[in-house]
């Protein structure tokens, strides 16, 4: 079963979170919330994800238009998300540190920690032997990077409701 249609359909998912996100904050200023810095991090930490989602969701297709064969276009563009997702996973703490010194909630925790789990995976897609499983991988990782995003996304939305009120 080819996987670039569901590809695509991920990499749409992922431009309309991020379009989603910056709507978000457009509603949040005219509801009368004040931008500070800790939710332009937010937002843009939202941002970044939807464009990982979108660009990973590409790149295997990308990488089929170069003639590159299929199980090393798997493996390749598995190896790039892992470092991608790694980087930002690790540098998460003290860039949201940064603009919140407080303690991390442990809802951030458990989602920085899922994105640690889903860069093992995806390092793992891109070393491993066998070869039968590598889209199923390769497209759960995404699609994870997404509800991580998204579960991230309602609770900071719920938070600034509730702060709203």
């Amino acid at each position: 079963m080819d996987a670039t249609g569901y590809l695509y359909a991920m990499s749409a998912v992922g431009m309309s979170f991020a379009g989603l996100s910056v709507l978000t904050m457009i509603l949040r200023q005219m509801l009368g919330g004040k931008m500070t810095k800790f939710d332009t991090f937010v937002a843009r930490s939202w941002i970044q994800l939807g464009f990982m989602v979108t660009s990973g969701a590409l790149l295997p297709p990308l990488l089929a238009l170069f003639e590159v064969s299929t199980p090393m276009g798997w493996r390749l563009s598995s190896g790039l998300m892992a470092i991608i997702l790694g980087s930002w996973a690790m540098t998460f703490p003290p860039r949201r540190w940064a603009t919140n010194p407080g303690p991390l909630p442990i809802f951030v925790i458990i989602s920085v920690a899922a994105m640690g789990l889903i860069v093992l995976a995806l390092a793992a897609n891109a070393i491993a032997m066998p070869v039968a499983h590598l889209p199923g991988v390769y497209a759960a990782a995404v699609t994870t990077i997404f509800v991580d995003a998204a579960m991230w996304f309602l609770f900071a939305c719920a938070h600034w409701y509730d702060a709203v009120q």
